[in-house]
């Protein structure tokens, strides 16, 4: 007969306290995207489904130069990577695209 290692007392009440706060930090974290996205939204001029042609007007000077956010399919944003244009993928949860009472 061998004799295998055992754990005699097992501390669960740390656990437990570690899982109690982790709801409390996601919501934090929740709360700072939710606040950086705010911001996101407030300082760009939403062009809507013409972000790829306004982006690229804007990086040819043919429009003045600003920050804008809207819709494009994936193709055409490899397409602006790929002329140089610098776009980020956004995503903005429902809640956000209404006015907020």
């Amino acid at each position: 007969m061998s004799r295998l290692p055992s754990a005699p007392r097992l501390n669960l009440s740390h656990g437990v306290e570690a899982k109690a706060k982790a709801p409390a930090a996601a919501g934090e974290l929740q709360a700072r995207v939710m606040r950086a996205l705010r911001e996101v939204l407030e300082k760009t001029e939403n062009v809507g489904d013409r972000f790829a042609e306004e982006a690229r007007r804007i990086h040819y000077n043919e429009a003045p130069a600003r920050n804008i956010r809207g819709v494009t399919t994936p193709e055409d944003a490899r397409a602006l990577v790929e002329e140089g244009i610098e776009v980020m993928p956004l995503p903005v949860p429902a809640a956000l695209k209404e006015p907020l009472q």
